[in-house]
């Protein structure tokens, strides 16, 4: 059955791409699938794909552990009074047109991101300028976090000669290993690798990157031999793949989680107890075990143990329907003859939106579903694409939405957490909704400023403190990162942050 719908699912993709897939193997390309498509060139919206394939890259990357290290400049230092950045560029590095890659360019690139109000959004990044062969970025106020937003994809560095006249993003002149080839603008990138490259240079001479939504498409692909490195699998999925011939699978948890963003204007979620009441619905442990195959994965608090941010004094969230019902009622929802809460004339019923390129939100949507049911809360469940989420996040028309949220985005988790659940005017479209805590505001703003580590970790502590308590989104699960690996390369490793090249370090195994 399984095999059928993999199959059924396959039909449309392969008149599209079967010709370019099966072009690809003939010249010993390295094709990676994933299932995020480009939004435009751009690398402030579409930086990750470019990033992640060994194309751009950033001044910082991640060192796999939760912090940072050099990548485009080699060293940074900040001033005494702690508001003034000075990075030095790596030497002898080229961007892909051959002109070298100087503070100017770097400076140019990164106000591109700061004009457009997107990563640096609610931060004190105030402005950037160059001297000779060092980066300085300037800000109102201390912010310690900066390196590690300089390692978010957004902050990509092209070339001078990547903008049109408009100042917009009309080419992809990166400084990376692989140097992009052609495109067809959202699904398929074509690379080649980059002989000046400045550092260890790529062992694959070509690389294809594949945008296909469709996990069991992917799934598929890996077992067939059409994919080298199958992103995002199902855990179904990856287990299904560990007993397939030519195939491996490595799994890691990573900083994502999937939560409920909860519509806290709304009379079904605007006061602790009604939250509190779905946290205890869940049964967190059941939807790790029998769907996610991993009980590690059951999210007792937002942050999950592989973050710096997890904090281990919190007390876990936990299971308890008899406690969901008596909080209900404690907050007025009163059972009707058909065994639904109600108040006011109201049913306790909602809708909840997701979407299907995240593997498994569907699925646990609808475990969700029964476990609220069983406690008198009705709810319909929504699949469609996951650009609706911060669509009806901004219009106020969402009730709740599953999602997989990146804690990851850059290393330090602050970076998610100020535009999730900061001041609402720096806030993005993926955080809460109809919820702010002052006292939470003045926590961040002071973690944002220390550069003591040892008061930093007690904000972290206060900060998780607080969302445990209230409850603004209500964590399900933790991700585990499931990738299917063809046995003919070798050299492939995981980044729990998401952030280094896929085919960093990979060469064919033959």
């Amino acid at each position: 059955m399984l095999q059928k719908t993999i199959i059924t699912a396959l039909c449309f993709f392969f008149v599209l791409t079967a010709g370019q897939i099966l072009a690809s193997q003939a010249n010993d390309t390295l094709v990676v699938v994933s299932p995020w498509k480009a939004k435009g060139l751009d690398p402030t919206i579409s930086g990750y794909i470019f990033t992640r394939m060994g194309c751009v890259e950033t001044l910082t990357t991640s060192d796999g552990k939760g912090g940072i290290e050099p990548k485009l400049a080699t060293s940074w230092s900040v001033s005494p009074e702690k508001t003034t950045w000075t990075f030095v560029l790596r030497d002898k590095v080229l961007f892909h047109d051959g002109t070298p890659l100087t503070g100017e360019a770097v400076a140019n690139a990164l106000n591109k991101v700061l004009i457009k109000k997107k990563l640096f959004k609610g931060t004190p990044v105030k402005s950037i300028t160059s001297t000779g062969r060092q980066v300085i970025i300037t800000t109102s106020s201390p912010f310690a976090a900066l390196p590690a937003y300089l390692s978010h994809y957004s902050t990509g560095i092209v070339a001078p000669a990547s903008y049109g006249k408009d100042g917009n993003v009309n080419e992809i002149i990166g400084t990376g290993f692989y140097r992009l080839v052609s495109t067809n603008g959202k699904s398929v990138f074509d690379f080649e690798a980059f002989d000046n490259y400045w550092g260890e240079k790529a062992t694959i001479s070509k690389s294809r990157y594949l945008a296909i939504s469709n996990g069991e498409t992917r799934a598929l692909m890996a077992e067939s031999g059409e994919a080298d490195i199958s992103l995002t699998l199902s855990a179904t999925a990856a287990e299904h793949l560990n007993n397939v011939t030519g195939v491996s699978v490595i799994s890691t948890p990573i900083p994502r989680v999937r939560l409920l963003i909860l519509n806290a204007n709304l009379d079904f979620f605007n006061t602790i107890e009604e939250r509190l009441a779905l946290s205890f619905a869940i049964d967190r442990k059941g939807i790790a075990n029998a769907i996610l195959k991993n009980p590690e994965t059951a999210a007792i608090q937002l942050m999950p143990t592989v973050s710096l941010w997890h904090n281990a004094d919190l007390s876990p969230l936990a299971y308890n329907p008899e406690k969901a019902m008596h909080l209900l009622e404690k907050a007025g929802w009163k059972k009707n003859a058909d065994g639904i809460y109600t108040k006011d004339g109201k049913l306790f019923a909602f809708e909840l939106i997701t979407y299907s390129s995240r593997p498994m939100l569907p699925v646990v949507a609808e475990a969700l579903q029964s476990q609220f049911a069983a406690v008198g809360i009705r709810m319909k469940i929504t699949v469609g694409k996951s650009s609706q989420i911060p669509m009806r996040h901004k219009d106020g028309t969402m009730e709740t939405a599953l999602v997989g949220r990146n804690f990851g985005l850059v290393p330090d988790s602050i970076g998610t957490i100020n535009a999730d659940f900061g001041p609402v005017a720096s806030r993005g479209s993926w955080g809460a909704l109809g919820w702010e805590s002052s006292k939470l505001n003045t926590l961040i703003d002071d973690y944002l400023n220390t550069f003591d580590e040892n008061k930093a970790s007690q904000l972290r502590n206060d900060i998780t403190a607080i969302l445990q308590q209230e409850l603004p989104v209500i964590p399900v699960s933790w991700y585990d990162h499931h990738v299917a690996v063809s046995k003919d390369i070798t050299g492939v490793t995981l980044d729990a942050f998401e952030l280094r090249p896929y085919p960093e370090g990979v060469r064919w195994a033959k």
